[in-house]
């Protein structure tokens, strides 16, 4: 119940002339005529703000300086977030009663705290992590200029729209924008095949149709070998390619084995679903799908001359820091006792 300030006076007049609440109350009633009278509470209650304040009237809260409240946030942001690490920047603002920009001042300068995203790896079978070990130790076990002899190769889809990452993708504008990107439903696309060395890229070569063990094998007998015949000390290069259906078939596996013998790393050395070891996954098709849209391809034609240039663009110094990062990655596998690692 509410009392304005005429009842708050008489109240605690009252109090003080009569000592009860209890007396209080029927002074009340008597006085104004109102069955409802305030409880033993509110009198008390009133008496002490007066006692505190000089005043029964309702004062705004003193308020807090700035250190004490960015403390208390602190302590508050520190406990929530030691609870639930996931939990978003503007709930945790609301929870303490700040603002967003505080909140996130409060977690990266006082908390020290960094916005991680979820890291997402292949699925690791209880059998991988031992034949992850097994190769990357044989790898470390070459000559140190090893990495100068590898060729490693892959398969990649490029689709003829580009792929917009809603969490990373910003215009920086006055206005909100009013165009759309559209993206069909069932994107044109184009399969594109690579070998890749510290010293040149074969390719990109373009598949017209899904790769079975026959174009895949055609494609390494007239476009891929007649490349790498004509290098210096073709003999001398380790060929890599991962377990996909095509690899791993018996004839392409016999093929590569005859031309590239014990330097061919066939299906039982090359460990499962490990792309993170693999040069193609971890730098090329990452690096060329955010330069091949620059300009927009409007045909797949348009799409494979981008791809094409870009590659060309592509410097033997940039090949070779690729592949020194190859052993730097097999030496982190071994410290990981082949699980997934981070690689700084």
């Amino acid at each position: 119940m509410r009392f304005d300030i005429r009842k708050r006076i008489f109240i605690e007049k009252k109090l003080v002339e009569l000592k009860s609440a209890t007396l209080v109350q029927r002074a009340y009633r008597t006085k104004f005529n109102d069955k409802k009278c305030p409880t033993r509470g509110a009198i008390l209650a009133i008496s002490r703000k007066f006692d505190r304040t000089g005043t029964t009237l309702d004062l705004p809260p003193k308020p807090k300086n700035e250190r004490e409240t960015r403390t208390e946030a602190r302590i508050k942001l520190e406990i929530l977030f030691t609870e639930d690490p996931t939990l978003s920047i503007r709930k945790a603002s609301v929870d303490v009663g700040i603002s967003y920009f505080l909140c996130r001042d409060i977690l990266l300068k006082d908390l020290r705290l960094k916005p991680y995203k979820y890291q997402s790896a292949h699925q690791l079978l209880p059998l991988d992590y031992e034949k992850r070990v097994f190769f990357a130790q044989w790898w470390l076990g070459l000559a140190k200029s090893a990495y100068k002899w590898l060729i490693a190769s892959d398969e990649a889809y490029f689709y003829l729209t580009e792929s917009i990452n809603k969490q990373n993708n910003r215009m920086w504008l006055k206005e909100r924008p009013v165009d759309w990107i559209e993206k069909p439903l069932h994107d044109e696309k184009v399969l594109v095949w690579c070998g890749i060395s510290c010293r040149k890229i074969y390719g990109p070569y373009f598949f017209e149709e899904s790769v079975n063990q026959h174009n895949y094998l055609e494609m390494l007998k007239k476009y891929f070998w007649p490349k790498h015949y004509r290098v210096e000390s073709h003999e001398k290069y380790y060929f890599q390619q991962d377990g996909a259906t095509p690899h791993t078939a018996n004839l392409v596996q016999d093929w590569c084995d005859s031309k590239f013998g014990a330097n061919f790393i066939n299906k039982q050395q090359w460990p499962p679903r490990s792309p993170d070891l693999n040069p193609c996954d971890y730098f090329l098709w990452g690096y060329l799908k955010s330069k091949v849209y620059k300009p927009l391809p409007k045909t797949l034609d348009d799409l494979k001359v981008n791809i094409r240039r870009e590659i060309k663009k592509i410097n033997t110094s940039t090949l070779e820091s690729t592949f020194l990062n190859f052993s730097e990655r097999c030496q982190l596998v071994v410290k990981k006792n082949g699980g997934h690692f981070e690689n700084k």
